[in-house]
């Protein structure tokens, strides 16, 4: 029986709280795995899948602004003291990033390969040997090969250049941390083609058990879900019908998208009765759900919003809104000590929320239906005998479900060029507040000039601060004269697409040299 090592795996030692009294009377032999029933090495996907955020890659796309005071974030970068805040607002590619401390509770490569050395190998590793049922056993070790497949396909598009044809067997990549990977070992950095590999064999290593559910719980792995991932994989490779075919796996066995012009979703908000829209957690798009346990707040950029369309039902009446954001904001202004006052223009643009009240309920890095409908529309965009039609419907599909009836109008698209446009603006909608749009723009911008994109933003400083509109703070906020401007450009092939492995694992691992020159 294959041994796994409690020091390795500390959180298996929590495995008492969750099991039955007459379980604690049970002895294991010293120097034998806990984890020898099939039910106890399901409970290791009793999962939240928390600290998955990565508010860097909101940060480089522009999705996002540091919820800090950027005056003070930008000066200070300006003279000499940089943060990953500070570098990913200014896109200034110039800085050492392996120099600036990083967050140990943003680490998203250790969260990354939290999942797959603690949930997933463990459960590779143990179950064929396990007693109890092997119908149960089939489906928790196809779980565990699609979280290890997933959770490496995040980790390689964070951390790697994106899957070049050309150059991938030669470019970096990430290890690839299989379950029998020896404890006191240094992981091995694969290339990008040899992670790409891997993740396919274990995508269909966990299709061939045949025994994921079609309709799993919201925190557990379907096959729905396994198909989502493996036609994400192969869009990355660029094998379009691949992609195309698993989507459509995928979306026929869930298809369903939610319909924001539901009135069952329209909530009136007291005291005003003003309809407010929320996104209800664990519904019927996503594919497998992720919770985020952070409090920061989310500041969002007047880019981002200014690629919804006005009648979006989330931007009129939901988390997005910004009809009544001038006396939030204004509260914003006066409860946070002038945190972000030295932003012009923030009352107009940014919409303060608190975790606690974010109610949009999208999984940070995980699938959805919605995902599958759109790999399906831009793989007819692809090739030269592109279907613009087709995949023009399948991104109104998505729009009349998100736009408010009365104002609602069909994209007028005739080129290609203009069905790319269309495609990126409804996939940026679709997946705000996640890494989706990170991942989707730095594939779309590794080669391939039709599809790439110059990021540009001006951000308007008020050194001076703000003052109250007409006297009255509820009504808004005006900065003070004189107001400076700073602009910054993102290149498609900035090596600040490639996130830096942390110093937790590059101080103890000198296999991980950085990706990006």
């Amino acid at each position: 029986m294959r041994t796994i090592d409690l020091k390795y795996y500390r959180f298996f030692l929590l495995l008492p709280l969750f099991i039955g009294c007459s379980d604690f009377t049970d002895i294991t032999p010293k120097g034998q795995s806990i984890l020898n029933k099939v039910e106890e090495l399901e409970l290791l996907l009793n999962d939240e899948y928390t600290q998955l955020q990565s508010w860097e890659a909101m940060y480089l796309v522009n999705d996002n602004i540091p919820a800090q005071n950027i005056l003070d974030l930008i000066t200070r970068h300006e003279n000499g003291m940089p943060t990953v805040e500070s570098v990913l607002l200014t896109w200034d590619e110039t800085v050492d990033r392996t120099t600036i401390t990083q967050d140990p509770q943003q680490n998203l490569y250790g969260a990354f390969y939290g999942v797959i050395g603690r949930i997933a190998n463990p459960i590779i590793a143990n179950v064929d040997q396990a007693t109890g049922s092997k119908t149960k056993a089939a489906q928790i070790k196809a779980e565990a090969y699609v979280l290890r497949a997933f959770f490496h396909y995040l980790a390689v598009n964070f951390y790697a250049r994106a899957y070049n044809p050309a150059t991938a067997a030669g470019d970096g990549g990430v290890p690839y941390m299989l379950e029998d990977f020896p404890i006191n070992g240094l992981a091995e950095k694969r290339t990008v083609q040899e992670v790409y590999q891997f993740i396919l064999e274990d995508l269909e290593s966990a299709l061939e058990l045949d025994a994921l559910p079609e309709n799993p719980a919201g925190m557990r792995v379907g096959k729905a879900f396994a198909y989502a991932v493996k036609a994400k994989v192969l869009m990355a490779m660029r094998d379009y019908a691949g992609a195309d075919q698993a989507a459509i796996a995928s979306l026929a066995i869930n298809d369903r998208l939610l319909d924001h012009r539901d009135d069952r979703l329209a909530i009136p908000m007291p005291p005003f009765d003003i309809p407010f829209f929320e996104r209800p957690r664990f519904n019927e798009e996503e594919l497998f759900y992720q919770v985020s346990s952070f409090t920061m707040r989310y500041i969002f950029s007047p880019d981002l919003l200014a690629s919804f369309d006005p009648n979006d039902l989330m931007l009129k009446y939901g988390e997005l809104e910004n009809n009544v954001a001038t006396y939030l904001t204004g509260g914003v202004l006066l409860n946070q000590g002038g945190n972000m006052t030295s932003l012009a223009g923030v009352q107009a643009w940014f919409h303060y929320v608190m975790a606690g009240d974010f109610k949009i309920h999208y999984s940070i890095n995980s699938l959805t239906t919605a995902d599958m409908y759109l790999t399906r529309a831009e793989c007819l965009l692809r090739g030269e005998d592109a279907n613009i039609p087709a995949a023009m419907e399948i991104l109104e599909k998505l729009r009349e479900r998100r736009i408010d009836p009365a104002g609602y109008t069909p994209l007028n698209v005739s080129t290609k060029t203009e069905a790319i446009a269309a495609l990126k603006q409804v996939a940026r909608c679709e997946n705000f507040a996640t890494s989706k749009n990170f991942i989707d723009m730095k594939r779309w911008n590794a080669t391939e000039p039709e599809w790439q994109t110059t990021l540009t933003k001006t951000l308007t400083l008020a050194p001076q601060g703000f003052m109250p509109r007409g006297g009255n703070p509820m009504i808004g906020w005006d900065p003070i004269p004189p107001v400076t401007t700073k602009s910054y450009i993102l290149r498609p092939d900035s090596p600040l697409w490639i996130f830096p492995f942390p110093q937790a694992a590059t101080n103890y691992n000198p296999n991980l040299t950085q990706n990006y020159d």
